[in-house]
């Protein structure tokens, strides 16, 4: 079970470069998702990265094609807002290229684009989409019951909700809140991997 972290875009460069700095060798993927902050200040953040150790592998940059490419970084992220998923893939073939989809048209539609990947959400509620409905675990699992293409489960994922994930075919989980805005980001990876790795909790 895969384990993705997205940044919130409420932290400084300092910051952010520090936390993620904590946490890439605990988790499989970070994704760079800045919406406020500008395309100098996420090199910038990236770059960083780079330096001190994260493998490009690693990271996962959320909407801005051009800092990926300028970053040699292979995984993109693309909102429904974005670049088409099949433009990307002509652009660049060797691109990994995930879509977020909150619908099962949107994720059947995200693999015939040639999406290596969907993200759904937001699965439990959360205090990132506090007037929105959780679309829950029956429609995730008519997701992953549809597509052939891995799927990550994202929205109110923490110790105490993933444990409900289980016997849903599910490649992986993405946390925002539960890591960015936590005191001590280890401690919530370990306490999420606890869950994660028992029997009882996950398929």
């Amino acid at each position: 079970m895969e384990i993705h972290v997205i940044t919130d875009g409420n932290q400084s460069i300092a910051e952010l470069t520090n936390r993620l700095l904590l946490l890439h060798e605990e988790v499989d993927y970070i994704h760079i998702r800045e919406k406020t902050k500008t395309v100098t200040e996420q090199m910038i953040i990236v770059s960083n990265l780079i330096k001190q150790g994260v493998p490009k592998e690693k990271l996962v940059i959320n909407d801005r094609l051009d800092v990926a490419l300028l970053n040699n970084i292979p995984n993109v992220h693309l909102p429904g807002h974005s670049f088409s998923i099949d433009d990307v893939k002509k652009f660049n073939s060797t691109l990994k290229v995930g879509s977020s989809v909150h619908s099962l048209e949107e994720a059947v539609s995200s693999e015939k684009s040639g999406a290596d990947y969907v993200i759904f959400g937001h699965i439990f509620e959360t205090n990132s989409k506090e007037n929105l409905a959780p679309r829950g675990i029956e429609q995730l699992r008519e997701i992953t019951e549809h597509i052939q293409i891995p799927v990550v489960a994202i929205g109110g994922i923490e110790p105490l909700t993933v444990k409900e994930l289980k016997h849903i075919k599910l490649k992986g989980v993405a946390i925002m809140s539960y890591v960015m805005k936590n005191k001590d980001p280890i401690l919530a990876i370990t306490e999420l991997k606890k869950s994660l790795e028992r029997g009882d909790d996950v398929e």
